[in-house]
C-alpha cells in the first residue's frame, strides 16, 4: 500500500520526516540545558537518519533493502549503548555537582 497524493510519496515523506527529526534534534543541542534533554536530543538525531535510510532502501523496490535495515539495527545498537553511557556520566556529574544544568560543569574546564 502506497501512500500517493499527487506528487508526494512515501520516500518524500519519510525524508521529509527525517529531516525535521534533525532540525528539532539540533535544536534541542542548541537550546537545552539540561543534560538529560540533551542525550534526548542526541537520540532524536541518532534516529533521524535510520529513518532516512531506510526510505532509501524502500525507495529501490516494494520490500525494504536488507542492507539498509542491517545498517539501521547495528545503528540502533551502537546508540544505545552510547546513550547508555551518556546517562552514566551524567549520574556521575549529578552526583559530584547535584545538578544536572549544563552550565554548572564550568570547573571540567581545563
Amino acid at each position: 500500500m502506497s501512500l500517493s497524493i499527487g506528487y508526494i510519496t512515501d520516500f518524500d515523506v519519510l525524508l521529509a520526516l527525517s529531516f525535521f527529526m534533525l532540525l528539532i534534534g539540533i535544536y534541542g543541542l542548541i537550546t537545552k540545558r539540561s543534560v538529560i534533554r540533551v542525550i534526548m536530543a542526541l537520540e532524536i538525531l541518532v534516529a533521524a537518519p535510520n529513518i532516512a535510510f531506510i526510505a532509501f532502501g524502500f525507495a529501490q523496490n516494494t520490500n525494504v533493502d536488507p542492507q539498509a535495515q542491517t545498517f539501521v539495527i547495528i545503528s540502533l545498537s551502537v546508540g544505545a549503548a552510547v546513550i547508555g553511557l551518556a546517562l552514566a556520566f551524567m549520574r556521575n556529574l549529578w552526583k559530584h555537582f547535584g545538578t544536572t544544568n549544563v552550565d554548572a560543569y564550568t570547573t571540567l574546564k581545563g
